[in-house]
């Protein structure tokens, strides 16, 4: 008997699991049912799991380099992906600024800045200029981050410098932000290009922008939330002014306006997820030839309607008439309702979605196999 064919694609599971567990979870607990043919193809958006995914297709060099978390002045140990015969290093913003690396307490976008990312990127450089690595382009996955600062962190360890309407120079966290009046910053010399891969295609302002659809999610808090916008505001304005030729609405808001701050203070290429998943040939000769399609991630809201990997591959799917298993910790109804009929959402057990998410998650992906199965065959 010719066996159904189908093809994991999962997206990762923010602090849970990435892609590559994921889909090896679901293969283990699909395989109980000898009538299947599984293909898996992990996905990455962007965000959590990006080295990951990219080190399961292909095979890059492990490089660590040793920069300042997003909270304090302390040290860790970030590594990122070398391919050596395309000269490419690729890095995952979720490794150096996201929140599995900030403590609870901590979880205050206002009071964050990706300094961390713009030392790596130095000393990056070094070891270009130093010959310990032969590269012509950066690739930055963006997205999964803790941080709202518009990239301006990182364009501090390149001299960027905020002066205050009293003269005075401050420091560059959001906090501060509102109370500029001035920008000091001139383009420094890379050895190589950045190109951003982002995981949602969402403006930089406004209530649709980067900080009304995340910030809480970082763990800013309303008052927080307006003071962030403002901030924004005031820098772009700021920008406009000074004739850059800045236009907010042509800026991604991915990644708390990180996306923005590479594409305008380093001239970085924006890549969505959903075009590089569109245009990914081997994907899309698998869902050619899936019968069914599984993927999902840790929530499944409005905001992964933004563009995300698990949409992208519902788009994907919807347009090769497909059925889709949509797997997540928990799933907005209101979503659902977005949805094709071709789109079977099962919500796992909710306690993906609290701080024993880990402990947990293996029996979560038992019991939705089972349910995919059950509903496969019934």
């Amino acid at each position: 008997m010719k066996k159904i064919k189908i093809l994991l694609a999962p997206n990762s599971y923010k602090e849970c699991a990435d892609s590559v567990e994921v889909s090896k979870l679901f293969e283990k607990y699909l395989n109980v049912n000898n009538d299947f043919e599984i293909f898996k193809y992990p996905i990455t958006d962007g965000g959590d799991g990006f080295l990951d995914v990219l080190n399961n297709n292909n095979q890059l060099i492990n490089i660590t380099y040793s920069i300042t978390t997003p909270y304090d002045n302390s040290k860790f140990d970030c590594t990122v992906g070398y391919d050596k015969k395309n000269k490419i290093i690729y890095i995952e913003s979720a490794k150096i600024l996201g929140l599995q690396l900030i403590p609870q307490d901590k979880r205050h976008p206002i009071y964050l800045n990706s300094k961390g990312l713009g030392e790596l990127l130095d000393q990056i450089r070094k070891s270009v200029i130093n010959k310990e690595i032969n590269i012509n382009k950066v690739v930055i996955g963006v997205g999964g981050t803790g941080t709202n600062d518009l990239g301006l962190g990182l364009c501090s360890v390149f001299g960027m410098k905020l002066i205050d309407i009293d003269g005075k120079e401050t420091d560059i966290i959001p906090e501060f932000y509102h109370n500029t009046d001035k920008i000091l910053w001139s383009k420094p010399e890379l050895p190589f290009i950045i190109e951003t891969i982002v995981d949602v295609n969402i403006p930089l302002l406004g209530e649709a922008g980067a900080t009304y659809q995340f910030a809480a999610q970082k763990g800013a808090m309303e008052t927080e939330i307006e003071l962030l916008e403002l901030g924004f505001n005031k820098i772009i304005n700021i920008l406009n002014n000074n004739k850059l030729n800045i236009l907010a609405n042509s800026l991604s808001g991915a990644g708390g306006g990180l996306a923005a701050g590479l594409s305008h203070f380093f001239d970085a290429e924006c890549t969505s997820s959903f075009e590089n998943l569109r245009a990914d040939k081997v994907l899309i000769r698998m869902m050619e030839q899936a019968d069914y399609v599984i993927t999902g991630e840790g929530i499944f809201d409005k905001t992964s309607l933004f563009g995300k990997g698990a949409s992208a591959i519902i788009k994907i799917s919807d347009n090769l008439n497909k059925k889709v298993f949509l797997c997540c910790g928990k799933i907005e109804k209101d979503s659902v309702k977005m949805l094709s009929k071709n789109i079977i959402p099962i919500e796992m057990n909710k306690k993906t979605i609290d701080n024993k998410y880990k402990k947990y998650f293996e029996e979560e992906v038992k019991i939705a196999s089972s349910k995919i199965i059950n509903l496969i065959f019934r």
